[in-house]
């Protein structure tokens, strides 16, 4: 019975180039994602839903495009409440200067939607509801 040498060589040289081609590629997409975790300074962690001031800060950002005057919001006397897990209701007011100069006081109750990801970041919220008194 005779072997054939040569012909078991190249067929074991062929199944190792497709292992090194194999680790050749997880080794490019390690380093891809090893390279996007680098550069967005966070692994996305969870740390929680967000607290009552952090939806405060994003309901301002939300009213104040609505407001044709600078407003000044009341920081400490905002009441908050859960709709549910990711669904915030904030009701306070903001001063702002109508057309005649004499800063008037407006009430609003804002309902937001936390989407999830950074809380600070406006783009991961949604205005529900807003409604001004």
């Amino acid at each position: 019975m005779e072997h054939n040498y040569l012909e078991d060589k190249k067929v074991k040289k062929k199944s190792a180039l497709k292992v090194v081609y194999l680790l050749v590629f997880f080794g490019i997409a390690f380093a891809v994602l090893l390279g996007k975790f680098a550069l967005s300074g966070s692994l996305n962690v969870f740390n929680g839903l967000p607290d009552s001031d952090q939806a405060y800060t994003i309901a301002k950002g939300f009213i104040s495009p609505t407001v044709l005057s600078s407003p000044t919001y009341s920081d400490s006397e905002y009441k908050f409440a859960k709709k549910s897990d990711s669904v915030y209701v904030i009701k306070s007011f903001y001063t702002a200067k109508d057309n005649g100069d004499e800063p008037t006081k407006t009430n609003f109750t804002i309902t937001l939607k936390y989407n999830g990801g950074h809380a600070e970041s406006a783009q991961n919220w949604t205005m529900l509801n807003l409604d001004k008194e």
